[in-house]
């Protein structure tokens, strides 16, 4: 009596447990590995050979479904909580009072480390003399970052110091003479500075980078006498199309969609003609033909997918140690060598419309010698182009300038 009482039981469990599978079926889509051995067990009417599977089918199909972050991240906007710490450091997420989401750091104290701006700073003015022996003019751009200069936006008790690292940084440039180009107060006296970057990922969106590029080719034309047609710049000869709810961006991905949103994301394409070859120097592609299919990748956007997607590398295709975008098009133009991270992916395909050639070099990612192959490329100019990320000026100036 009491084995029978038992099957039974186990049995009304499981059919109980089932119905619970059809649900999240219909919430996150698709059999998963759980509902399929429900539906075995009770038609073998055999709960025991669930039983010892049960545990990590459950576990696959919410890690598969990321429904654990969904969820979490649902709870702690319910809650109200502006900070999700995460194990991974850097990792943790901040809600900024715009309703934002921003990495933080908890181990810092918001302060600038002045001896790594010198030491950066050194290493840019040194690698400028290099160039300007040969007659190569250098120019550093810094990007704005997601935070405006001068606002509160952080939770309480917390602090960054990414301007103040910038300034800092901008200011030992002056002094030892190198050229530079700060992008911050053009992005803060135009529009509403939180629009210029997702809501849900660390980058600008495509329209930043595209305003980013009407401003720096007139500095180009303006400094050394680079001139961009002003049908190429005016978007009036761009047509634009909205992907909505297309965008979970890095941020975004370790708290769930519940938290803050998704964003949107938005696809450039020339109405004129254009015609580029884009190649990457380990030889994983080879792409000609006109703007959009080019340097730019359809195929990231062919489907939305927030947790495993990343539209974002839609302009560029991604990061790279050394890549080149040919316009066959501006044959005349200038061949432009760019050191850059991430938030060049979007800005790259628009700035090769303006060169002859542009090389992109990640130095994140890149083992060569970099005064050697500036050398081979033989370019008309070189720029940097980095946010105010302490952390990304690391990356990006750690490499030896001497020959």
């Amino acid at each position: 009596m009491k084995r029978r009482n038992t099957i039974t039981t186990l049995l009304f469990l499981l059919l109980t447990a089932a119905g619970l599978a059809l649900v999240l079926t219909a919430f996150v889509g698709g059999e998963g590995k759980l509902e399929g051995l429900l539906k075995s067990a009770v038609r073998e009417r055999d709960p025991g050979a669930v039983l010892s599977e049960a545990e990590s089918a459950v576990n696959s199909d919410l890690d598969r479904d990321h429904l654990f972050i969904q969820l979490y991240g649902g709870v702690q906007r319910l809650s109200g909580r502006r900070v999700i710490q995460d194990m991974v450091a850097g990792n943790t997420v901040a809600k900024l009072s715009t309703g934002a989401l921003n990495f933080v750091n908890l181990g810092t104290a918001g302060q600038v480390d002045q001896e790594a701006v010198g030491r950066r700073a050194q290493a840019t003015a040194e690698l400028a003399a290099k160039l300007e022996v040969r007659g190569i003019p250098y120019l550093y751009i810094a990007a704005p970052q997601k935070i405006q200069r001068g606002a509160e936006l952080l939770p309480r008790g917390l602090e960054e110091s990414g301007n103040a690292t910038c300034d800092a940084y901008l200011a030992e440039l002056d002094r030892l003479g190198v050229d530079y180009l700060d992008l911050r107060p053009v992005f803060e006296s135009n529009g509403i500075y939180s629009n210029w970057f997702f809501r849900t990922d660390h980058h600008w969106k495509p329209e930043a980078a595209f305003f980013a590029w009407q401003y720096l080719s007139g500095e180009l034309d303006l400094r050394y006498g680079y001139e961009t047609p002003s049908i190429l710049t005016n978007p009036n000869n761009w047509s634009t199309r909205v992907l909505d709810d297309f965008f979970l961006g890095s941020q975004g991905k370790r708290v769930g969609s519940l938290y803050a949103g998704v964003d949107d994301f938005t696809i450039y394409t020339p109405k004129f003609d254009t015609n580029l070859t884009y190649t990457n120097s380990d030889g994983s592609f080879d792409r000609s033909g006109p703007f959009a299919q080019s340097v730019c990748f359809p195929e990231r956007v062919e489907e939305r997918d927030w947790f495993n997607g990343n539209p974002y590398t839609y302009y560029s295709g991604g990061d790279y140690a050394m890549a080149t975008m040919v316009n066959h098009n501006n044959p005349k133009g200038p061949k432009v060598v760019l050191l850059r991270e991430s938030f060049s992916c979007a800005l790259a395909p628009f700035l090769a419309l303006s060169c002859s050639e542009l090389t992109t070099i990640d130095l994140r990612y890149f083992s060569g010698d970099l005064m050697d192959t500036i050398r081979e490329l033989e370019p008309d100019l070189v720029l940097t182009l980095y946010t105010a990320s302490s952390t990304g000026l690391d990356n990006m100036f750690n490499f030896d300038t001497t020959e």
